[in-house]
C-alpha cells in the first residue's frame, strides 16, 4: 500500500482552487482515512507553509489533524541537504522562508513513499525562476511523483 508525501500546493489547491469541500463532500473524509491509516504524510515544513499561506478553514483543519505531519529526523535532514546540494536550483530565490520541497522528497526517498504535488517540471515553464521543481528532482532520484487526481484514481475514490 502506497504512502504519500504531500506537497503544500495539494492542500492549497484542494481547499481553495480545485476540489472545494462544498462540491467534493467526501474528499475530506477520504483524506482523513488515509491520515488515520498513516498513509497521507506531510513534513513539518508543509505545516509551516499552511500556516503562512492557507485559508482560516485549511489552517483549522490542519491543526485538527496533526497526525499527518512528520518531523524531520537526522536521516531526513541529511538527505534533504544532499538533495539541495545536488539540485541547488530547486530553491525559489524569492522565498521568504525555508521551503519544504527537499524535505518532502527526502521523506519519500528514504521511506519508499510517493510524492504528491501539483508542480510541473521545469521544461514545462516559460520563464521559470528555478531550474528544478519537485517532479524534476523526483525523476532524477527515482522517486515516484503523482498529482492529487492520480492519487484519487489510485485509491479508487469517487464523488457523487
Amino acid at each position: 500500500m502506497a504512502v504519500y508525501s504531500v506537497d503544500t500546493n495539494i492542500y492549497l489547491d484542494w481547499w481553495e482552487r480545485r476540489y472545494p469541500s462544498d462540491i467534493f463532500l467526501s474528499l475530506t473524509a477520504q483524506v482523513e482515512g488515509l491520515i488515520g491509516a498513516g498513509r497521507w504524510r506531510a513534513v513539518k515544513g508543509v505545516s509551516d507553509e499552511i500556516v503562512h499561506n492557507g485559508t482560516p478553514a485549511l489552517k483549522s483543519w490542519a491543526k485538527a489533524n496533526p497526525g499527518q505531519f512528520v518531523a524531520h529526523d537526522a536521516a531526513v535532514l541529511k538527505e534533504a541537504n544532499a538533495i539541495l546540494a545536488r539540485f541547488s536550483g530547486m530553491i525559489d530565490p524569492y522565498a521568504r522562508h525555508d521551503e519544504a520541497d527537499r524535505y518532502i522528497i527526502a521523506h519519500a526517498k528514504l521511506n519508499g513513499w510517493t510524492v504528491v504535488t501539483h508542480e510541473t517540471p521545469a521544461r514545462s515553464k516559460k520563464h521559470a525562476v528555478r531550474s528544478h521543481f519537485i517532479p524534476d528532482v523526483c525523476s532524477n532520484l527515482g522517486v515516484r511523483c503523482i498529482g492529487l487526481l492520480e492519487l484519487m484514481r489510485e485509491q479508487k475514490w469517487t464523488f457523487r
